[in-house]
């Protein structure tokens, strides 16, 4: 009689039991375990205790790194060896130069004691050989250069021959100012190769062949100084330089100038510089 009565109350009994039981093992939970409250962030877990995740049914956080990776320097063990040349770039040819503008000069050529001002006279070509002279009586050169390191020849032109063909046709077989010879120049060599008209050879040519060297100058623009480069039989270039006998005036190339004065005491050269002078 009792459940009949009751009967229409029994589902919202239940459901009030429910949360009865429900409210009363929340209340069981200790504080410190409890979840906190949410908020509006995307991450707000990472706050919590490990004992609060676990509670929540989370995992523990990882362990917190408080220091920076270190980062290694050196190759990586695991990765290819690099790869080592068997041989060195070679170095350019010290005589090389890259392309450039030609440029092409007239004029004369002077001469200065080494690493000084004074003149010691200028440039004269006759069939007899190259030596020092007058102003009056200088040699008209002309030369094309192709920049600071690349050699050239210097061509000369007797118009005083001008009037003998003959003659002017003679001093055309040997047209450029060069040296002659075979000599081995050197440090310590008392060996030189005298200045002279000689026939063209080309850039870094063995005397042996022609007797003597053309294309042995190169020029300085900024100083208007003009240097030898004399190419021995061997194929060794030694530093040469311009020397002067001051008996005659004859000039002459060495590779040694004290060195040659110690074999020739009572004829001794000194050392100059040429330059070229504009017309």
């Amino acid at each position: 009689m009792l459940l009949r009565t009751l009967s229409p109350f029994l589902p919202a009994l239940l459901l009030t039991l429910c949360l009865l039981v429900a409210h009363s093992a929340a209340l069981s939970i200790p504080p410190s375990l409890k979840a906190p409250a949410r908020v509006k962030s995307v991450r707000s877990d990472e706050q919590w205790t490990n004992a609060q995740r676990l509670a929540a049914g989370l995992p523990p956080r990882a362990p917190r790194k408080y220091y920076k990776r270190a980062t290694s320097t050196l190759a990586n063990p695991l990765g290819p060896a690099p790869v080592k040349r068997s041989a060195p770039s070679p170095s350019p040819s010290p005589y090389y130069a890259r392309p450039q503008v030609e440029t092409s000069y007239s004029g004369r050529l002077a001469a200065r004691l080494a690493g000084t001002d004074t003149p010691a006279g200028y440039v004269r070509a006759s069939p007899s050989g190259v030596s020092l002279g007058g102003v009056a009586d200088s040699a008209s050169v002309a030369f094309t250069t192709f920049g600071p390191r690349a050699l050239f020849d210097i061509s000369h032109i007797d118009v005083a021959l001008a009037s003998d063909p003959e003659a002017f046709q003679r001093s055309q077989e040997t047209p450029f100012i060069g040296a002659s010879g075979t000599a081995a120049l050197g440090t310590g060599s008392a060996s030189a190769a005298p200045l002279n008209r000689v026939q063209q050879t080309a850039p870094h040519a063995r005397p042996a062949a022609a007797g003597g060297e053309s294309t042995i100058w190169t020029y300085d623009a900024a100083t208007r100084s003009l240097t030898a480069h004399w190419v021995n039989p061997d194929g060794s270039h030694p530093k040469t330089r311009v020397a002067y006998r001051a008996r005659d005036g004859a000039l002459f190339l060495a590779g040694d100038v004290g060195a040659y004065n110690a074999a020739h005491a009572g004829d001794p050269v000194a050392e100059v510089t040429l330059y070229f002078v504009s017309d």
